[in-house]
């Protein structure tokens, strides 16, 4: 099956400090036929215009249906949780967002207290955020951050459900099975003794 996942983001497109994390937690903790898979980011330019990218998400969707039988799409938006807990009216928008989403049937993903928190630890100044999210990618620092943080099931900072979300429609890479092969072969090639490990590896 052919599958369009739609991004929708609170950054710009000048910045796209939003998409360059989420694709990078995408690439480093899931498996996917890039063939099979389409990633497309839509940028709210504004957590208050999630309403205005309807007419931009339908044509997005029109066009991947266009191309192949059998295709479908999955809408999944990506929210901040700002100061949900001591200013109502960022409580209040979480809110009004999340039954939105389930009212269009789209996924809702959230970042505590924001997307940089989560990533990085640090909150980002506006104006840091497309140089931050840039440094992230190139030092490969996803590496650095732990599943559980972003498979939490409720609101707490630092953390994010965005796994949980994407578990449903793509793979996760087994890193439990990698591990445990690597502790294999370093055990058994330390039993074994140098002749082994140069038989094996050189």
């Amino acid at each position: 099956m052919s599958l369009q996942l739609i991004f929708v983001v609170e950054t710009n497109k000048t910045c796209k400090s939003d998409w360059i994390y989420i694709k990078d937690t995408i690439d480093y903790f899931f498996e996917y036929d890039r063939t099979a898979i389409k990633l497309t980011p839509v940028y709210m330019d504004g957590k208050g215009k999630y309403k205005n990218k309807e007419k931009e998400i339908s044509k997005n969707i029109a066009a991947y249906k266009a191309g192949g039988k059998g295709r479908q799409t999955k809408v999944i938006y990506c929210f901040d949780c700002d100061d949900y807990n001591t200013k109502q009216e960022d409580a209040f928008f979480l809110e009004k967002v999340r039954q939105y989403c389930a009212e269009q049937k789209y996924d809702f993903v959230w970042f505590c207290k924001d997307i940089e928190r989560v990533y990085t630890g640090k909150k980002v100044n506006a104006v840091d955020k497309k140089k931050k999210s840039e440094e992230f990618k190139k030092k490969k620092q996803i590496s650095e951050v732990k599943v559980d943080k972003l498979s939490a099931a409720e609101y707490q900072e630092n953390t994010s459900n965005i796994l949980r979300i994407l578990e449903q429609y793509l793979d996760m890479k087994r890193w439990d099975e990698v591990i445990s092969s690597l502790i294999f072969w370093t055990e058994h090639l330390i039993d074994a003794g140098d002749s082994e490990y140069r038989r094996v590896f050189l």
